[in-house]
């Protein structure tokens, strides 16, 4: 949301300096687009938060007794 209401002021801000004109508008929001998308690509995979530090890579359920998915080794 507050990118957003940045991106609407920066836009608002350009229309008083250099008047109302589509090229001004649509030129702010393309460059507030590859913004955003360079940051959206920069930031990576996942943000951990605070006391996130294992990571459950697979996690597998099994119903009924141990014989049914007991591994076999040759």
């Amino acid at each position: 949301m507050i990118p957003l209401i940045l991106l609407g002021a920066a836009v608002l801000g350009a229309v008083v300096i250099f008047g109302y004109s589509s090229f001004v508008v649509g030129f702010l929001l393309l460059v507030g687009g590859l913004i955003g998308l360079i940051t959206f690509i920069a930031a990576g995979p996942a943000h951990r938060r605070p006391g996130e530090r294992e990571t459950v890579i697979e996690e597998r359920h099994y119903i009924g007794g141990q014989e049914d998915h007991q591994r076999y080794r040759s």
